[in-house]
């Protein structure tokens, strides 16, 4: 979904899509957008997994709902800070997790999706090895969202005009552009 190109077509989800996938692949060494932010992260978990559990088990449900949903969520950002952070995991198998999403970051954004393991590349056919596309993907660090899709559904564009939410660290600056130019 967040790797789809309809969420910055819509007024309502541009902010959403721009602070929590495309400021991160943007600049994924940018730890301030390597987290998910509160705003977006409590509402979700509420709906995906506390809303369920209260259908399922009244507010007992909903509350164990909400529990898991934020212990999945903290393992899920472990892992994927382990693979952002200047640390080289000492388990083989995370080792090659952090290899494969920094491919996904730097080389090819359409594979390797893998946060905490393999299981969806290997359903959609989506996970690679960099020696299988010797060619670097030009919307790597834009996610397909160009000057010219720019001008079409300007929101993500006019909101990193107007910077980030918070001051980047000093001497570190933004991609002027979409393009990253």
């Amino acid at each position: 979904v967040l790797h789809s190109r309809w969420m910055f077509k819509t007024p309502l989800l541009a902010a959403t899509w721009k602070r929590i996938h495309f400021d991160h692949h943007r600049d994924p060494n940018h730890l301030e957008v390597l987290f998910g932010a509160l705003h977006t992260t409590l509402p979700t978990l509420v709906l995906v997994a506390a809303v369920p559990g209260w259908l399922i088990g009244g507010a007992g449900g909903a509350a164990a709902g909400f529990a898991t949903g934020l212990l999945c969520t903290c393992v899920y950002e472990l892992f994927h800070c382990i693979q952002h952070l200047p640390y080289k995991p000492r388990v083989r198998w995370l080792a090659v997790m952090k290899a494969r999403h920094m491919e996904h970051h730097f080389h090819d954004e359409t594979g390797n999706f893998g946060i905490t393991n393999f299981v969806w590349d290997r359903a959609f056919g989506t996970l690679y090895r960099r020696v299988e596309r010797p060619a670097k993907s030009p919307t790597v660090f834009n996610l397909g969202y160009t000057d010219a899709v720019a001008t079409r559904y300007p929101w993500v564009a006019r909101l990193s005009a107007q910077g980030p939410v918070r001051p980047r660290a000093v001497g570190r600056t933004a991609r002027p552009s979409p393009d990253g130019g």
